[in-house]
């Protein structure tokens, strides 16, 4: 969502989180922290934009560190992200199919 990329206190967002946020805005890395947004530059090309993989696959790490799992609060971090018992039970289950076949 919008604001959660750029940030809920970004003067457009509130209801579901789209925002009324300008284009040039939901990539601008200083946009982001002034509202205080998940997004990432995670390339270092001056854009969080979350079509970029690197730039969104690092802004979800960061959601999630966020939420719980920096702590080892997967279930916390997912639920934030999602707030679905199914969808969290599901990515867990994945989560421990990667595990245990990288120890084998």
């Amino acid at each position: 969502m919008p604001c959660t990329f750029v940030g809920w206190q970004h003067p457009t967002c509130s209801g579901l989180g789209k925002g009324n946020i300008p284009e040039k805005e939901k990539v601008d890395p200083k946009v982001i922290e002034k509202y205080g947004g998940y997004g990432v530059d995670a390339n270092g090309d001056g854009k969080a934009d979350p079509f970029d993989i690197e730039d969104a696959v690092f802004s979800a790490a960061n959601y999630l560190q966020s939420n719980g799992a920096a702590e080892g609060d997967l279930e916390r971090a997912i639920f934030a992200y999602n707030k679905s018992d199914k969808y969290v039970s599901d990515i867990l289950y994945y989560v421990d199919e990667y595990a245990n076949r990288h120890e084998e």
